[in-house]
């Protein structure tokens, strides 16, 4: 058919054939085997935090912040780690519960609880490896300001685009649920 581009074709062992591979496809399954890196470290130093500490490597991040600062308010590490007041208080919960924190009323004012290390808390920051944070925190802050801003622009991008496949999909089921 007239003005129709043919796609070139590479053979395949049972004697099909599939596309050629576009210096776009690489590049697509470049970024995905790069991102897949990104994460599989954070999970594994993620585990080894777990089976030195005992904790998530999310508990001693909060720990770490905590310790930053004579004291600190919940709204203080949510802010400081970007997570949602909800998931930051879940954190906190579970850092009292295991007696690696502790907290106090602010004097002044009744209503603001400070959140301090505890003795036990501090002795598990100097025992685990760092970084503290985690790799992708720690990668995060090793990098150029001019790096950072177009790694951020380009993830913005990303999210973007995964978003609106959800927004238009909302109220069906989706696979795997």
């Amino acid at each position: 058919m007239p003005g129709t581009a043919r796609r070139r074709t590479t053979p395949v062992a049972d004697g099909g054939s599939r596309p050629a591979p576009t210096a776009r496809s690489r590049l697509e399954l470049q970024t995905l085997q790069a991102l897949r890196t990104v994460f599989a470290s954070a999970r594994l130093h993620d585990a080894e935090v777990r089976r030195v500490a005992g904790i998530s490597g999310s508990q001693l991040w909060a720990l770490s912040e905590i310790a930053r600062s004579s004291a600190m308010s919940v709204n203080a590490l949510s802010r400081r780690m970007a997570l949602h007041q909800t998931t930051a208080s879940n954190l906190v919960h579970a850092l009292l519960k295991r007696k690696l924190i502790h907290r106090t009323r602010d004097g002044s004012d009744q209503r603001v609880v400070q959140l301090h290390l505890s003795p036990e808390g501090r002795r598990i920051l100097e025992h685990v490896p760092g970084p503290h944070a985690g790799l992708l925190v720690d990668a995060l802050r090793d990098l150029e300001h001019h790096q950072l801003a177009r790694l951020c622009d380009a993830l913005a991008v990303l999210v973007g685009v995964m978003q609106r496949p959800a927004t238009s999909a909302a109220g069906e089921t989706l696979m795997g649920e």
